[in-house]
């Protein structure tokens, strides 16, 4: 038998570290791996929980628990159903309730000294002038809960356009009301047959625009069918048309100038003993939908197919809500439908365009072309740099237009427009003439 040789040895020597080299690489490798495997789950789950625990605001007209009362003025998380703040609550002591544009206590009775006295079904908030607007059942006033300080301030303004009304005939009652696109308040009685219009200034203008129409194809489901079409809520699209959700579910959408009421079908798959009360956009641009009794969920609403399904499976106390109310629009393709201009070829070239200058009747319209979508803000300076307005939009589309209604009591000159973004940096700046 024939010895190995050294230069044998060597080489199974040097074979074997090798291997061993080879192997240890090879459990390195796969443990950097499995590091970047964890971790990566890691990140993965710590994003799912953070997206899940997403809180979805919108402002509700509450009860106290076990009754029917709607008084409370809550701030709600559309995903879970937890209360994130008391607005407003009868509890409360020493809310004052004052008159529009002064800082005079009003003259009530201990019964009407409540800012939501006599109960709340219509509501709408605006996020530019941080107010939360709402007209009692019984009370014909405009009142709104100003959020833009640490406690909120309570007024209230009169007007013909609704004293005028019978608000003991439950026809007169308003229980709908969004913010429009145009940045003005929409309020709608029971009936159908009183659409108000009211601007968000310190001393709000009031306008009763009149009757909805039903179109030819609604058939037997009217817009004034007591049965169908009363109660419910109303939000507001970037197309500037306003959708009515009844308190039978059923779906109507219109112009405020045109006024015909078209019926769009009827929600499913809500359980049988739910009533819509409240309805409103929640951030990630889903229709919400509440019940005013039965302590149901929230409902999420698909507005291609009305299809409904629950905003989360738990009830949870306080819910129960006759209206809901937030800043953001239903998206939807925006349109010019001509009513204040014909547009130019020349207007398309930019981003952001104002017509008419000069001014001449008090109402300026921007033109959005191929902007970032996203939330914007609209302000006015006079030539000293004071802040007149401040207006928030929501832009979803090309060919958006945001109106902006200059008061009547303005000298003629020249003004600043701008436009800020989220971010608070300005992407528009031009000068405005009015005459």
């Amino acid at each position: 038998m024939q010895r190995p040789s050294r230069t044998d040895g060597r080489f199974f020597i040097a074979y074997f570290l090798k291997c061993r080299y080879l192997l240890l690489l090879i459990h390195q490798i796969t443990c950097a791996m499995k590091q970047f495997l964890l971790h990566f789950l890691s990140i993965s789950f710590v994003c799912t929980v953070a997206n899940a625990q997403k809180s979805l605001p919108v402002y509700a007209i509450t009860s106290d628990e076990n009754n029917m009362q709607w008084l409370n003025i809550k701030l709600i998380d559309a995903g879970n159903g937890q209360v994130l703040k008391s607005i407003f609550s009868t509890t409360d002591k020493n809310v004052q309730l004052m008159k529009s544009g002064t800082n005079s206590l009003l003259n009530r009775t201990v019964e009407t000294e409540s800012p939501t006295a006599s109960m709340v079904a219509a509501a709408a908030y605006s996020r530019g002038q941080s107010k939360f607007f709402f007209i009692p059942i019984r009370i014909p006033e405009l009142r709104w809960a100003d959020l833009s300080k640490g406690v909120p301030e309570y007024y209230s303004y009169s007007s013909p356009v609704l004293s005028n009304l019978n608000l003991n005939d439950a026809a007169n009652h308003f229980t709908r009301m969004c913010m429009g696109a145009d940045g003005n308040g929409y309020a709608l009685t029971n009936d159908g047959n009183h659409l108000i219009r009211f601007t968000t200034d310190s001393e709000p203008q009031l306008m009763d625009l009149g009757n909805l129409v039903d179109a030819p194809e609604n058939k037997d489901i009217s817009i004034h069918n007591q049965c169908t079409s009363w109660g419910g809520d109303m939000i507001a699209s970037t197309d500037g048309k306003l959708l009515i959700i009844t308190q039978r579910s059923y779906v109507f959408e219109f112009s405020p100038k045109e006024k015909i009421a078209t019926l769009l079908g009827q929600i499913k798959n809500l359980p049988q003993n739910f009533t819509t009360n409240g309805a409103a956009i929640d951030e990630n641009g889903d229709l919400i939908i509440a019940c005013s009794n039965g302590n149901h969920p929230y409902f999420k609403v698909d507005m291609n197919t009305l299809n409904a399904v629950a905003a989360f499976s738990q009830t949870a106390s306080g819910i129960n809500s006759s209206d809901l109310a937030s800043h953001y629009l239903l998206r939807r393709s925006s349109a010019n439908n001509g009513t204040y201009i014909e547009r130019t070829t020349e207007a398309y070239k930019n981003k952001i365009s104002i017509y008419p200058n000069p001014v001449t009747n008090n109402r300026v319209q921007l033109i959005f072309d191929n902007i970032e979508n996203g939330e914007y803000n609209i302000q006015l300076f006079d030539v000293s740099g004071k802040q007149l307005m401040n207006k928030s939009v929501t832009i979803s589309g090309n060919g958006q237009i945001s109106f902006l209604d200059l008061h009547s009591g303005m000298s003629r000159g020249v003004y600043m427009v701008k436009v800020v973004n989220r971010e608070l940096k300005t992407v528009f700046t031009d000068k405005v003439i009015l005459q």
